[in-house]
Order: C-alpha cells, then structure tokens, then sequence
C-alpha cells in the first residue's frame, strides 16, 4: 500500500533551485501594484530585526501603496528602474531617485535622492545573472549594482549635481556597498515609522 504526501504540507526540495536570472527597465506608472508590492515586501524583509509589525505595517500602508507609486511617478524629477526575474517578469526589486525628502538636512541645488534601493536577498549573490536588453549575460555585474549604476545614471541624466541617500547607522553591509560607490558621509536625519522615531546617516555622492 502507497503513502501519499498530503496536498497541505510543504515538500522540501531536494536541492536549493537556480536563481532566475534579473532584467532591468524603466518603471511606468502601469508598474505601480508592482512597486507596492516589491516596497512592502523588500521593506519587511529588511526590518523585520528593528521595527514592530505593527509598525511596518502602518509604514508600508502609507509609503508603498500604488497610488504613492503613481505619484512619485508622475513628478518630473522621479525615475524608477525595476529590477524582475526571466522568466516570468516577478518584480523582485527596484532603485527609486526623486526630488530630496530630507527635511532636517541641508540640501543644495542641484541635489537629488536616491530614496530607495531594494532587492530581496535571494538575489544578492555573484551566482544572479543580470541580462541586458538583448538577453545576455553581463559579465561580472550583480543585481545590486546594476540597479545602482541605473540610479547614479538617471541622476545624472536629470542634470543632478549630487546624489544623497540615507540608511541606518547599523547597517553596515548597506554602508560599505554605498562607500564602494563613491558616497561618503554627509549628515543625519530624523524620520517616523510608525510609532518609531529612526535617525540614519546620510551619504552623498558628487556626481559630473
């Protein structure tokens, strides 16, 4: 007599599966649930040793709904490039520069912010592939930078003078990567999730 695996239960895999490979492109409004949900998702994942859940949850409702999406989009100093998986297009990250938020900062013209760079860890490693446009390989590129290289372009496509951006004072792998790309440290800022008053250091990189 045979014994079936219930329908309900989680079957192991035998071996951890291949990362899919990652494409880049520029985010419309129509990729705005897209956004919502990566945001949301990317956000939890990376939080979740700080915050309360009740906390991210009242941050996300607020910050990455689609319609915010749709907003910033619709401003002329915004660009979204989205990060997704080939194949099947899943959005699994995204690198969002807008016109600077920082309120308790001293902002100059000509600066812009990167005020989100996101991408679920799954696809952090040397083993992602990143593809260009036709389809191919790009040697030696991980996501997280690729995503980074499209930011500091935009940037730069917008005439910005300097890019800022801000992470906690903790998060020292996020520190060193943005240190690799040329940003240093320029200052502090206070802002609310939920309940939590968060402090993060600022970093500003000049750009040509």
């Amino acid at each position: 007599m045979s014994c079936q695996q219930p329908s309900n239960e989680w079957v192991v895999p035998a071996s951890e599966p291949e990362v899919e490979p990652v494409t880049l492109r520029p985010a419309t409004a129509d990729d705005a649930d897209a956004l919502a949900l990566v945001g949301a998702a990317t956000f939890l994942e990376a939080f979740t040793w700080m915050l309360p859940g009740a906390d991210i949850l009242a941050h996300c409702s607020k910050n990455h709904s689609a319609d915010s999406y749709r907003h910033y989009l619709a401003q002329p100093d915004t660009r979204i490039t989205l990060a997704c998986s080939v194949p099947g297009g899943a959005p699994i990250g995204y690198a969002m520069i807008t016109a600077p938020d920082l309120p308790s900062f001293p902002v100059q013209a000509g600066d812009l912010e990167l005020k989100r760079i996101y991408l679920f860890s799954r696809f952090r490693s040397s083993q992602t592939p990143v593809l260009d446009a036709r389809g191919n390989t790009i040697a030696g590129l991980r996501a997280g930078q690729a995503l980074m290289d499209a930011a500091i372009a935009d940037a730069a496509g917008l005439g910005a003078r300097r890019l800022l951006l801000g992470t906690h004072e903790n998060n020292q792998r996020a520190i060193g990567f943005y240190r690799r790309n040329g940003f240093a440290e320029a200052g502090t800022r206070t802002f609310q999730v939920g309940s939590q008053c968060c402090c993060d250091l600022i970093f500003a990189r000049p750009l040509p």
